[in-house]
């Protein structure tokens, strides 16, 4: 192991020039603005920010992205996320970023700008469209200041260019030109800031081990990560090849799934276990992984495939993820069978919280019942008499804040493209749809059928964010209707009575006024709650009556 002082500028240097990379097992960059702002401000403060942990491996690895012909043998084990954060401030491309255009992207929305004017925190700021195109040079982008090298002639004088013209701007009262620039200055010099690098020279499975005892500024190293590190160990190319692409896949599809997710799928479908430490060693061996995985992706598009037609076009409504699975697991293992009693358990496990738990022991729990099957009819009734209750929905259910239930806002979405509901702008097309066909990634929107500023100080917040309030539409007309009186706004775009029945709404215009609000939400919660207990008995047709919606809770096996 070896220590080394590094300039700031160095640690950017050497990720723009490949002489350091990033490991295929390595996740992607996840902090946000805010953090790459205080790594800036730390910098400014002269606070330390970590060590960087570099790992010499004494030949090349597989990397995240496909190699050149530099092929270096450092890579940095713990601190990509700084590194990254800093070649953003410089505004300079590290190689481990794939896409130029994704990078272009990042800086507009990491865009970490300079307050010269002010004289008290914070200093440095996330620029927003306000802020971009304000006049002058107030809020200066910190990549104008760290490409400047503080040992130039000609870069010193552009810094005292700058300083003059904020003073002609009226800028910085009370501090003469010399100061301004001192204050410029100061920030440059971040760029010399030393940070300590670590290097070991370990082999990659005790890198592994190390990067599973380490946190990154708050970024919590995963069990999934350290697994998904084994298996690139073992199977050199594969996480970059294989499974990072299909991610990609999946978010073109309208699915942003978390890595771990899929991963622990793909434990799921060849292990029938979600628990990492409890699967052999030899399943992470080509010969096990590679078919595993196979079978993963088919489950999934298969999945995805299977869900389009009840109109999960994304996964913004869904009220959990973890069942996805599980439901996964079903489809792996029995392909030919109704995907309806699927979709029933999918809903069941998401309104009683299954997975909110030790989703863990869950997730096994049931994943050992569909192995245990001999079709999805008897794996669907075995894993839903582990819910404890299976009562029907009420009324009650629908007079919640819609904030407070993901799963209510769920199937009121579901009930809506059930019934074809058409959204509320002139167009009147139907949702969930985009010039005739599905629409890529539909994220619904929840608008108030009463809109909030049309009852406020005339009944309590909790009645006005009420489910029974709520209609599902699209983004466009959702900023256009506003805060308009439910009677000027339902005219005014022409929300016709059919549009209003396909979201069980009454379409008798005499109901839409402020005193009849009550009795409206008693009216709509009561025909959502009959509509969502005919849907989810619909789908739960093929199972045994004991397991009806509205049937008393069956007895949960132990």
């Amino acid at each position: 192991m070896s220590v080394e002082p590094v300039k700031i500028w160095e640690v950017v240097q050497r990720a723009v020039s490949h002489s350091w990379s990033v490991p295929e097992f390595q996740r992607g960059f996840v902090w946000k603005a805010v953090q790459v702002r205080d790594l800036a401000e730390s910098l400014w403060l002269d606070y330390p920010i970590g060590t960087l942990l570099v790992w010499s491996s004494g030949s090349p690895q597989e990397e995240r992205i496909a190699q050149d012909a530099m092929a270096p043998s450092l890579w940095i084990v713990d601190g990509q996320q700084r590194a990254t954060a800093l070649s953003i401030l410089f505004g300079r491309k590290p190689y481990w970023w794939e896409s130029a255009e994704q990078w272009n992207k990042t800086l507009v929305r990491y865009d970490i700008r300079f307050d010269i004017d002010t004289k008290e925190p914070p200093f440095f700021i996330v620029a927003n469209a306000a802020i971009r195109r304000a006049h002058g040079n107030r809020y200066i982008p910190l990549s104008d200041l760290l490409v400047l090298d503080p040992n130039n002639d000609a870069d010193q004088e552009r810094l005292m260019k700058l300083a003059r013209k904020i003073k002609e701007q009226d800028l910085c009262h009370g501090m003469d030109v010399m100061e301004v620039y001192a204050r410029l200055d100061r920030v440059r010099k971040i760029r010399d800031r030393d940070v300590v690098t670590v290097t070991v020279y370990h082999e990659l499975e005790d890198v592994v081990e190390i990067f599973a005892r380490l946190n990154s500024r708050g970024t919590r190293v995963t069990e999934a990560d350290i697994y998904l590190g084994i298996v690139a160990s073992e199977n050199p190319g594969w996480v970059r090849d294989q499974f990072l692409p299909f991610v990609r896949v999946l978010e073109e599809n309208g699915f942003h799934i978390d890595p771990n997710l899929l991963f622990r799928t793909l434990t799921a479908i060849g292990k029938g276990k979600v628990r990492f430490q409890e699967i052999p060693k030899a399943f992470w061996q080509p010969d096990q992984i590679v078919p595993a995985w196979s079978r993963c992706k088919q489950a999934w598009e298969s999945m995805l495939h299977r869900l389009r037609p009840f109109g999960i076009l994304s996964d913004d409504p869904l009220p959990t993820k973890a069942a996805l699975i599980t439901l996964a697991a079903l489809l792996d293992r029995f392909p030919g069978d109704p995907f309806e009693p699927a979709l029933f358990w999918f809903l069941q496990a998401s309104r009683f919280g299954r997975y909110s738990g030790a989703s863990t022991t869950s997730l096994d729990e049931d994943l050992k019942e569909v192995l245990a099957a001999h079709s999805l009819r008897e794996a669907v009734t075995a894993i839903l008499r582990r819910i404890q209750s299976q009562h029907p929905m009420t009324p009650d259910d629908f007079l919640r804040e819609y904030g407070d239930s993901r799963f209510g806002r769920f199937i009121l979405y579901l009930l809506a493209y059930q019934r074809q509901a058409q959204d509320w702008d002139a167009a009147g097309q139907r949702l969930g749809f985009e010039k005739g066909d599905f629409a890529a990634d539909f994220r619904p929107q929840w608008h108030h059928v009463f809109p909030r500023k049309f009852l406020e100080g005339k009944y309590d917040e909790s009645q006005i964010d009420a489910l029974a309030n709520i209609a599902v539409i699209g983004p466009a007309i959702n900023i256009r209707i506003s805060s308009q009186n439910p009677m000027n706004y339902l005219d005014r775009y022409k929300v016709t009575d059919s549009k209003l029945q396909q979201q069980l709404i009454d379409p008798n215009r005499e109901n839409f006024k402020v005193e009849y609000f009550p009795r409206f939400l008693e009216e709509r919660a009561q025909a959502i709650a009959d509509a969502a207990n005919g849907f989810m008995d619909g789908l739960r047709a093929d199972l045994p009556q004991e397991l009806s919606t509205t049937s008393q809770p069956a007895p949960a096996s132990v």
